[in-house]
């Protein structure tokens, strides 16, 4: 009996055992960062970071007798109410730092990242342990769009990233290993299985390596190698970071990897230009190179173009402007010199008094050079309180129509700051928020 009875405690620690391993992860952070901390001289111990709690109002569009929802705002309305705390909290001892991030609105808990900092030598490496409550966007049948939690609603092991970094005189080096669960929910998309469970998880692993050096002087060469990742990122409810692991490969099995080598600061007769060299042995196109170069001898004018050799095919140009470094614009232009887009932007000190502020305009414009949107705003300045008004227009139907129309007012207290902001539609009250922090 007692032979059986080891066997089933073995069975269980088998299974569990990979599940707790966010706890001995936490764990192996805390005591990361102890442990390098006496290798410093430095102040013995530091806590910083922000508290802030943010209430978020939206209108109910109107129903009538019977049910029937109106397209229409109206001028009472019931108002939806959205309530989320965040926490961002820096402990640092002697020279290393723990960071802790977390958020809990009203569907529950969101997040909480730990990360812990190091500096051993030339090296710096940070470790970070990322939780996470599954969430998905989804429309209501109020037709505004919310974010509602994936049952069973637990908090989960979601990723490990352990990131190192060192300069040395001829190069530097950056490192980024991860394990990720490239299951877990786009909390910005729609998911389609009614529940995310522990054993709906699939955890690969990825790694992310660069290299840079300085081969002339002015010259740098940067070289990535991607093996079972990429640069993007895969969120979590109110977070992210780049870098993340491939969906269809893991480095452990059969890994997938590729690789890019950057050449800029070259330059010929004055003109700066630059190649690229992408190696993929496992995509339609194993060698593809790609070059590029600007010319700006012409004041604050600007032309700069792009090419590829592998396979052969011109990129286009950009042409781009700044005129007392208060207006600048930019012009995309196909490998044929037509107009494919352009953007123009102005800002403008202005004095209010004993109030300091600042005018700004942007719009931007198609191929026929009409203008498909256009944002003025002005905000202003002076000792504890600041403020902010902007008017947006959109192309709507063929015409500009105003679009949105925002402002919003702070006051600093330190350590208290407030803020309140209101959004405005075309067709109403789109958003209100009010934000209170304190920063320790």
């Amino acid at each position: 009996m007692r032979r059986r009875a080891d066997r089933i405690h073995r069975l269980q620690m088998s299974r569990t055992g990979f599940l707790e391993l966010p706890v001995w992860a936490a764990v192996i952070t805390v005591l990361f960062v102890l442990c390098a901390a006496p290798a410093a001289g430095a102040k013995l111990l530091d806590v910083s970071g922000r508290y802030s709690l943010a209430t978020v109002i939206m209108p109910v569009p109107v129903s009538l007798a019977g049910g029937m929802q109106l397209n229409t705002p109206g001028e009472l309305s019931l108002l939806k109410f959205g309530i989320e705390s965040e926490l961002d909290c820096t402990i640092t001892i002697w020279d290393a730092a723990m960071h802790v991030n977390s958020a809990i609105n009203i569907a529950g808990l969101e997040r909480v990242i730990v990360d812990g900092m190091v500096s051993l030598g030339p090296f710096d490496a940070k470790l970070e342990i990322w939780h996470a409550v599954p969430f998905e966007t989804v429309t209501d049948a109020s037709h505004f769009t919310n974010w509602v939690v994936i049952p069973p609603a637990d908090l989960m092991y979601v990723k490990t990233r352990i990131h190192t970094s060192a300069d040395f005189t001829a190069f530097s080096v950056d490192n980024l290993f991860m394990i990720e669960d490239v299951n877990f929910p786009n909390p910005y998309a729609d998911f389609g299985p009614l529940v995310y469970e522990i054993q709906s998880q699939s955890f690969h692993v990825g790694d992310i390596l660069t290299i840079t050096c300085e081969p002339f002087p002015g010259v740098t060469l940067r070289s990535v190698t991607n093996i079972a990742a990429d640069g993007g990122s895969r969120p979590v409810k109110g977070y992210s970071a780049p870098g993340r692991v491939c969906v269809d490969c893991s480095m452990c099995e059969s890994p997938h990897w590729n690789q890019s080598f950057t050449l800029t600061g070259l330059e010929y007769c004055g003109i700066p230009f630059w190649f690229r060299l992408d190696v993929e042995p496992c995509g339609p196109d194993i060698l593809r190179l790609a070059g590029g170069g600007s010319f700006s001898q012409l004041g604050g004018l600007e032309l700069s173009g792009s090419f590829s050799l592998f396979p052969l095919m011109i990129g286009g140009y950009n042409f781009s402007f700044t005129w007392n470094e208060c207006l600048s614009g930019s012009v995309s232009l196909s490998n044929a010199f037509r107009v494919l887009s352009a953007n123009v932007e102005c800002e403008i000190d202005i004095p209010f008094g004993a109030m300091t502020g600042t005018f700004t305009s942007a719009a931007t414009f198609a191929q026929d050079l009409g203008a498909t949107s256009i944002r003025l705003g002005a905000s202003a300045s002076q000792g504890l309180f600041s403020g902010s008004l902007n008017v947006g227009f959109s192309k709507q139907q063929g015409t500009l129509r105003l679009s949105t129309t925002s402002t919003s007012l702070s006051m600093t207290l330190t350590p208290l700051r407030i803020s309140f902001s209101v959004v405005f539609s075309r067709v109403g009250l789109r958003q209100a928020t009010l934000d209170v922090g304190v920063t320790f």
